[in-house]
């Protein structure tokens, strides 16, 4: 490839210091630059087997932010693409071997150097079919040789330019992207914090249970749902007998562990629609909707009868049962049940009393 010399093209030629590898074209020539510049510079490819053309388009072209690659055939030039991102690359037509616009295609058919933006240098621009052979595959533009610097400066200005820009905005999306995953990550975390918060202020620590404010705050919609209205709801108070017993005997570890086993027992046998929670220290609140007293009768059985030592340690519980009337609140409905309860305690304990329905 021929450029026509300039008196500024000499003035670099003569003053500008730069490294050149000895071992010839293919290798990268980085201009000297006292003082590092703070984006990462440009690289071109120059792809000509005539070493001279290769040589002045360097010097002409290499600058402080701009680093040219030169290549003398279609192997050194695959080989550079691999091993750099190339903002432009400037091929020679007439190459042997494998000509420029072989090596364009090539260049289309990878996915690395799909996108590099190509001009061809050509010494015959006057010949249609080669100029539509070189836009076939993949051409930007066409130069003719001799080509002049002015001109071949302008066009690779305006490509690193573009280049720049493409990748100071793809830096800013990379940019976007991770604190766009950070937010996320923080969101996940504080939805997880809030619903962690939320859990454990509705849930008893020691086991897992609704808590009192819970149980009593889901009895009180239950009763006031109009759509439960027409369905029975009972509820039980379970109590375990001489608890106190077992905190004495065998310390309150051994204890704490019998009140969360009982729960994962009265769990394994209620309908997935009951709820239980601890509303004192061995005193739980079953809420049994859509179960009449009979059937919450035979759910107390049933979790009574199975009922199996835990750890060695045997114990049992009682139960006071109440079905709501229509209207009845809460409170009054819990206090027929506690009625049952104590009945259930004083005949014997280790069953359940049913409270009649007012």
């Amino acid at each position: 490839m021929q450029v026509r010399a300039t008196a500024l093209q000499e003035h670099r030629l003569l003053n500008t210091p730069l490294h050149v590898d000895a071992r010839g074209p293919g290798k990268a020539v980085t201009a000297f630059n006292a003082g590092a510049t703070p984006t990462p510079p440009a690289n071109i490819l120059v792809v000509d087997d005539v070493r001279d053309a290769l040589l002045t388009t360097q010097m002409l072209l290499e600058r402080p932010g701009l680093v040219v690659l030169t290549a003398s055939s279609a192997a050194q030039a695959l080989e550079l693409l691999q091993q750099h991102e190339v903002a432009l690359a400037l091929l020679d037509v007439q190459m042997p071997l494998v000509s420029g616009f072989e090596l364009a295609e090539r260049m289309r058919s990878n996915d690395q150097t799909r996108t590099v933006p190509i001009i061809f240098i050509t010494g015959n621009a006057r010949d249609p079919s080669r100029t539509f052979l070189g836009y076939e595959a993949g051409a930007v533009d066409f130069l003719t040789k001799p080509v002049e610097p002015h001109v071949l400066e302008s066009k690779v200005k305006v490509f690193v330019d573009l280049y720049q820009q493409r990748r100071k905005l793809s830096e800013r999306n990379a940019e976007l992207e991770r604190l766009l995953m950070i937010n996320e990550s923080m969101a996940e975390a504080l939805r997880m914090a809030h619903g962690k918060a939320v859990q454990e202020a509705l849930t008893d620590a020691l086991t897992g249970v609704s808590n009192r404010r819970h149980i009593l705050q889901l009895g009180d919609a239950m009763l006031n749902d109009r759509r439960q209205q027409s369905q029975p709801v009972s509820l039980a108070i379970l109590d375990l007998d001489h608890f106190k017993a077992i905190n004495d005997t065998h310390g309150h570890h051994t204890g704490d562990t019998v009140l969360r086993a009982f729960c994962e027992h009265v769990g394994a046998q209620m309908r997935t629609s009951h709820m239980l929670g601890r509303i004192g220290g061995e005193e739980f609140l079953l809420l049994m909707p859509g179960t009449s007293i009979a059937g919450a009768q035979v759910v107390m059985e049933r979790v009574r009868s199975t009922l199996q030592a835990h750890g060695g340690v045997g114990y049992t519980f009682s139960a006071g049962l109440a079905q709501a009337s229509p209207g009845e609140p809460l409170p009054a409905v819990i206090e027929r049940a506690d009625q049952a309860l104590y009945e259930a305690k004083g005949t014997g304990r280790d069953r359940s009393v049913a409270s009649p329905t007012p």
